[in-house]
């Protein structure tokens, strides 16, 4: 029996990598997404080989094929004995508000084949990526807040079409038995996140407070200093992937996940504690980093996933300085730099 992971990106190689440490067999499912270029329809397996070493290389199968494709879809789920699927495979927003027809066809169509799977081969568990993305300012309670109680409130082609799936899990639960799951993503953070930021996340920004000081590429400028952040590291996130395939309850639900909420400009002030020689700035506002002043900001709200803890077992183990370090040691690693000196305030919690 496999897993099935589809859309090897940022978060998928670490899924990948934690399902192996788990005991299970993964089928690559690869993303073509309908762009027409063979490129595409590859995982980045440069990036998961770094992250994977040589680690149980045996244990992984890859099928190039499209999302869209059900009837091929179909076929490998046969030949690869696969009872569970992480879904991850996805246009990201800004790519989403550029080609509105192919994020409806990537996003919208291509989950549906996964729910459809799931009743067609009797899955044992679909979990999906939804996103944050559902909510937005009139989703917001009194004490601002958000949880998965409240208000769906999208404002982006990306938003819409996660919005519009977690309904349609929750109907093939109820008609079908589909034991599909969503965890709502927060603002994910780590090292590969340059994997999803060539891919039109547009949310690159980050990258100026995190890999730019850590290789060197300098200057960088860090904007929305008077704001916080809901700073979600990318291993814990894989942990939550994890999670929710093992556990097999709150089918047909959407769970936030959420990171570490913590200002900007204590974020700022820690790199600047590990890499005291950078030359990065700290702003307010959005434009000094080039970007529109109505940039989406739904990852600086606060988040509440007890939910998610209470029904799945999801829970956070990095702090912001504990993932900050991993991911800035990891990408000075990477560029054959000097590694950073790990202070007490990054330890992992237990």
């Amino acid at each position: 029996m496999s897993v099935m992971v589809t859309g090897i990106g940022f978060v998928g190689g670490y899924v990948v990598r934690d399902l192996l440490a788990a005991g299970e067999d993964v089928v690559l499912f690869g993303f073509f997404g309908g762009s027409g270029s063979a490129e595409d329809a590859l995982p980045d397996l440069v990036y998961l080989e770094r992250l994977l070493g040589a680690q149980d290389s045996d244990r992984i199968s890859v099928v190039v094929g499209d999302i869209c494709d059900l009837p091929l879809l179909l076929k490998t789920i046969d030949q690869y004995d696969v009872r569970s699927i992480v879904h991850l495979a996805s246009l990201m927003s800004e790519s989403s508000e550029a080609d509105i027809p192919r994020a409806v066809r990537v996003n919208i169509d291509g989950t549906v084949n996964m729910f459809e799977a799931a009743v067609q081969r009797k899955l044992e568990r679909v979990v999906w990526a939804s996103s944050i993305n559902v909510f937005g300012p009139r989703s917001l309670s009194d004490q601002g807040v958000i949880s998965d109680d409240s208000p769906i409130d999208p404002s982006t082609v990306y938003g819409v079409c996660k919005a519009f799936l977690e309904g349609l899990g929750r109907r093939y639960y109820k008609n079908h038995g589909a034991n599909v799951v969503g965890l709502r993503l927060s603002r994910v953070y780590g090292f590969g996140e340059h994997v999803k930021a060539s891919r039109g996340s547009g949310s690159s920004w980050l990258s100026n407070l995190l890999e730019i000081p850590a290789t060197g590429r300098e200057p960088a400028i860090v904007p929305f200093g008077e704001r916080s952040m809901d700073f979600q590291y990318v291993e814990d996130v894989s942990d939550a992937f994890v999670r929710a395939i093992k556990n097999k309850g709150g089918g047909g639900e959407t769970y936030l996940t959420n990171g570490d909420y913590r200002p900007i400009s204590d974020a700022f002030a820690f790199v600047r504690k590990l890499l005291p020689d950078a030359d990065i700035v700290l702003t307010e506002g959005s434009a000094a980093a080039g970007l529109a002043p109505g940039a989406q900001t739904n990852w600086a709200y606060h988040y509440d996933s007890r939910r998610a803890s209470d029904d799945l077992g999801i829970r956070r183990r990095f702090s912001m300085e504990a993932g900050f370090y991993r991911t800035i040691r990891a990408y000075r690693e990477f560029a054959g730099l000097t590694e950073v000196r790990e202070p007490a305030e990054a330890a992992i919690s237990s």
